[in-house]
């Protein structure tokens, strides 16, 4: 129950509530309706670091891989509102959309303030046996909450892990908001598809994308586990899983030209494979830095957000002449190049190796030291230090 609700954020409540006021915010003056969208879309940019801190600290050691699926929720929001807002749209006009999505949002909140605490010890509903083996699991990787760490900002800032997770990831949001925004209108103008059909087929592969975030996280899990693959390997895998095929396959979509079929299945499995980043860039994140998960998020995501922006952009100034199917194999072409490019930035400097600044004095507690043994029998091939937890979590 702890892990379900992990990637719900409090700042849903802020942007649900702004969606009822979307309509009319809509039919104002150009300067306060930006000043609306700059405040409407500040909360999201602000909430992924809290949900990286609750699953470092609820989410046990040898399960981190999976615990990190809990990100890929959005996906499956995108799947549901898609479907959801081409009915609405086409049936009751597209204030409604704001409307309901506004009240869905809310009363999840409902759920959230209900389910969510900030650390295990602080959840009423927890049994100790529970809380014995999270505490257990989690050893001396993530220092308690009453140690007064100041943020290492500046071995952040100069940390070439740290820069190649932002860089990456920059990439695959740039994939992933090709198919979230220009997507739908390449569906409308060159494949010629209604509103609702639209919404169907611009839906389902995120929901394919969450679901496949599942199997990608649990085969994460096995390949370190059975130490088939260093930690290190496994994360640049899934992150080229992630952007570099579904950058190639979106430049394929350009030269398919009308024939439907093939598009939708090129379409379905480039975007069921972006959430392979969530077993990849995005868990390295907690790889690094146990200790400063959302710092070092929040530095990671003022890099690769600026995609989300950026991407639409691109698009809309390549296609404003023209939506033939000509302008719009110069998007995908964009797009192949970006994701391909900004992900050889973390297979030179991408590692699972947890950093020294993650302690005080940047130095790694003796206790660690001792205690740490390697996924594989050769540390070199080893991309993390992993306490010997196993009697821990007998004990629990």
């Amino acid at each position: 129950m702890l892990e379900l609700f992990s990637g719900i954020e409090v700042s849903l409540s802020h942007c649900t509530a702004s969606s009822f006021i979307t309509p009319s915010s809509l039919r104002t003056k150009s300067l306060v309706k930006s000043l609306y969208r700059v405040d409407s879309c500040s909360p999201p940019s602000t909430r992924d670091h809290r949900r990286h801190v609750r699953i470092v600290k609820l989410a046990p050691a040898e399960v981190i891989q999976q615990a990190s699926f809990s990100t890929s929720r959005f996906s499956f929001g995108i799947g549901l509102t898609y479907p959801l807002c081409g009915f609405i749209i086409a049936h009751f006009g597209w204030q409604v959309v704001f409307y309901t999505t506004g009240t869905i949002g809310i009363t999840w909140c409902l759920f959230w303030y209900f389910f969510a605490f900030d650390t295990p010890a602080a959840h009423p509903r927890i049994s100790q046996q529970e809380l014995r083996y999270i505490r257990g699991s989690i050893g001396n990787q993530v220092l308690g909450t009453n140690e007064g760490m100041p943020v290492p900002w500046k071995s952040i800032l100069m940390s070439w892990p740290a820069w190649a997770i932002g860089i990456t990831t920059f990439g695959r949001i740039w994939v992933h908001y090709v198919f979230i925004i220009p997507g739908p209108m390449y569906i409308k103008t060159v494949l010629g598809f209604s509103i609702q059909a639209n919404g169907i087929l611009s839906g389902l592969p995120f929901i394919c994308s969450y679901l496949s975030s599942v199997v990608f996280c649990y085969v994460a899990d096995v390949l370190v586990n059975r130490q088939i693959l260093s930690l290190t390997n496994v994360r640049k895998v899934f992150t080229a899983l992630s952007q570099v095929i579904p950058g190639i396959l979106v430049l394929l979509i350009g030269y398919l030209g009308c024939n439907i079929i093939l598009v939708a299945i090129v379409w379905f499995v480039a975007v069921t494979l972006i959430t392979a980043a969530y077993a990849g860039a995005m868990a390295n994140i907690v790889d690094i830095a146990p200790n400063f998960a959302g710092p070092v998020l929040a530095f990671a995501q003022t890099i690769h957000m600026t995609a989300s922006f950026l991407s639409p952009i691109a698009a809309g100034l390549l296609t404003q002449e023209s939506q033939a199917l000509d302008a719009w194999r110069r998007v995908f072409g964009v797009t192949a190049c970006v994701a391909c490019s900004t992900y050889i930035v973390y297979q030179i400097f991408g590692t699972a190796e947890i950093q020294a600044w993650n302690y005080p004095d940047q130095k790694y507690p003796q206790s660690v030291q001792e205690d740490s043994q390697p996924l594989n029998e050769s540390p070199s091939k080893n991309g993390k230090i992993v306490s010997n937890r196993d009697n821990i979590g007998e004990e629990a």
